[in-house]
C-alpha cells in the first residue's frame, strides 16, 4: 500500500468512530416521530458501526457457512495488515 493510501486510511481509522458518535448523537437528539424511520436511521447507523469495526477492528466478512467460526478467531481486517506492512 503506498504510504500516501496508508495516512488517508489512518486519518480515517480516527474520524470514522467520531462521526459515528456524531450521529447518534444527532439521532437522539432530533430522534424521529416515526417508528418505521426511526428503525431505519437506527439499523443505518447499525451497519456504520459493524462496517468500521470489519475494517479496523475484527474481520466479519466470511461466507455463511464459515461465519461463525471465522469470527471466532478475531483475525486482523485485511486492511489492518496492509497499514502495518506500509510502516515498514
Amino acid at each position: 500500500m503506498p504510504s500516501t493510501l496508508a495516512r488517508l486510511y489512518r486519518v480515517f481509522q480516527i474520524i470514522d468512530p467520531l462521526l459515528l458518535i456524531a450521529g447518534l448523537i444527532g439521532v437522539l437528539v432530533w430522534w424521529p416521530d416515526d417508528v418505521w424511520v426511526t428503525i431505519l436511521v437506527l439499523a443505518v447507523w447499525a451497519f456504520g458501526v459493524v462496517e468500521y469495526l470489519n475494517y479496523f477492528a475484527i474481520r466479519l466478512s466470511y461466507p455463511a457457512s464459515e461465519w461463525l467460526a471465522k469470527v471466532r478467531q478475531q483475525r486482523l481486517p485485511r486492511l489492518v495488515k496492509d497499514l502495518r506492512l506500509a510502516d515498514h
